[in-house]
């Protein structure tokens, strides 16, 4: 559910769907030569969202009637970096080279999105054809957006007027609500790195007359506000600053910055970027508030110009292993049609930081599923998909561990076999990586679903994998 400024609520993916749904009907509208059956829809998220994240933005575009075969997902940060190839040969400004001269074989650059709601910041090596990028470090960044600004803002109007004013004025006087965020976007842009200057902002007259709030009305309905405390609502750029030396630090020879999104209209945020990394080349494209638009754009015609991507997590299955004594942990211990297992484990598929290519597929043969006695049947078999931060992870229960998904297996008309085996196919390297699982009885595809989703009341029945370097049997699911 989510909530409009009243307090409504709705289901996000209805308001969602339906944002979606406008926008595409407004296309095929404005674009009416074209036949619908000929569009492929590109929708871009921002590249730290996890897969639940990226499933649900798919669906809801779905639900607009779009074909799933003519939807891509794109990254804003691997978008923006495909339309800052395609740049004229130079952007201006003192002593700026030619933006081609950075992206040679092996050059390194870093993409900084900062958007309304999120900062992306993804790094790409260029391939020796000069034509292709790998990503050398999975995307991250944090909610330090646009969107930190204003809320910085609004705060500190609120305690200006008060929080029982601020809410009603926000909900019985909406319009003009929205009037004093338009005001204050403007001068937020308009803030330069060298302002001393208090700044004026223009109130609407109905805020100022309902809120109490004194002003000269000789000055017309604005008020002043201290250059230290507009420069305070900025505080979030600093998380940017920390982040990018942080990646640094880590990742040597970048020698580009390439700074996107509406927040890069902000000169104040621009050139503060620019005097914290003097050493390094920070540029904003020309036209950087929709580069993330237009790349998208470039990225339907050449999805394959990021051909490898680094894994942000350790993947793996939860599992069952026959069970060690002193290896494994008592307490999850128990029978299987007869056998001594130990429960909860978790079973490694990819490890954090691994580069896998886009059409690079992981294959694991050693699953298999126990059905001797007569109660499994007919089960449902549930195999739950993880994500860790820890390459080390051992068990499910681990606390940097994380159900993000599963894969449900349905029984045949007649039954299960005494023992299924499957093959659980994956590919990591893409926009959103894929999980399909196939058995021998009738080699049906089944897909990984994604927890943010689908109702979770299927018992779950864990596959049995061997002991690492221990045990080389074949590995079962229960």
């Amino acid at each position: 559910m989510t909530s409009d400024q009243s307090g409504k609520s709705l289901p996000a993916m209805d308001v969602f769907s339906e944002s979606i749904g406008y926008l595409v009907k407004a296309a095929i509208h404005q674009i009416n030569q074209v036949s619908e059956k000929d569009i492929t829809w590109v929708l871009t998220v921002p590249a730290i969202w996890n897969e639940p994240a990226k499933q649900f933005m798919r669906e809801a575009a779905i639900k607009t009637g779009i074909d799933k075969d003519k939807l891509m997902l794109a990254l804003e940060p691997e978008a923006a970096a495909i339309y800052c190839r395609y740049l004229p040969s130079t952007l201006g400004g003192k002593d700026e080279n030619d933006i081609l001269s950075f992206l040679h074989h092996g050059g390194r650059y870093m993409i900084v999105d900062i958007g309304g709601g999120t900062v992306d910041i993804a790094v790409h090596e260029v391939s020796g054809d000069g034509k292709t990028v790998t990503e050398i470090l999975p995307a991250s960044g944090g909610a330090w957006g646009g969107d930190s600004v204003n809320r910085r803002f609004f705060n500190y109007f609120s305690k200006k007027i008060g929080e029982e004013k601020s809410k009603n004025i926000k909900k019985t006087r909406t319009s003009h609500w929205m009037v004093l965020e338009n005001n204050f976007e403007g001068k937020k842009r308009k803030l330069k790195i060298n302002t001393e200057n208090d700044i004026r902002l223009e109130l609407p007259p109905v805020i100022v007359l309902e809120s109490g709030l004194k002003v000269d009305l000789s000055k017309s309905f604005k008020i002043d506000i201290r250059n230290e405390d507009f420069r305070s609502f900025f505080n979030s750029t600093n998380n940017i600053v920390s982040h990018m030396r942080h990646i640094f630090n880590r990742i040597v020879d970048i020698e580009l910055v390439l700074i996107v999104g509406g927040c890069a209209q902000s000169d104040y945020v621009s050139n503060m970027l620019k005097n914290e990394f003097p050493s390094k080349t920070v540029l904003v494209p020309t036209k950087a508030e929709v580069a993330v638009m237009e790349g998208g754009v470039m990225f339907g015609f050449e999805p394959w110009t990021v051909t490898a991507r680094m894994c942000r997590h350790t993947y793996g299955i939860g599992c069952n292993r026959p069970f060690e004594e002193g290896f494994h942990r008592e307490e999850y211990r128990k029978d299987i049609d007869g056998r001594d297992m130990c429960g909860n484990i978790f079973g490694k598929l990819v490890a954090e930081g691994e580069v896998l290519d886009i059409t690079e597929k992981r294959v694991a043969e050693q699953y298999s599923s126990s059905h001797k006695d007569k109660a499994r049947k007919d089960i449902v078999v549930n195999i739950p998909f993880y994500a860790s931060t820890d390459k080390l992870c051992r068990y499910i229960t681990d606390k940097s561990c994380e159900r993000i998904g599963n894969i449900k297996v349905y029984p045949p008309n007649d039954g299960w076999p005494d023992e299924v085996h499957y093959r659980v196919e994956m590919y990591f390297g893409r926009t959103e990586f894929e999980v399909k699982l196939f058995n021998d009885i009738d080699e049906r595809e089944y897909n990984a679903k994604y927890d943010f989703l689908i109702e979770q009341n299927v018992p779950e029945v864990l596959p049995h994998l061997p002991a690492p370097a221990r045990d080389t049997s074949r590995c079962t699911i229960c």
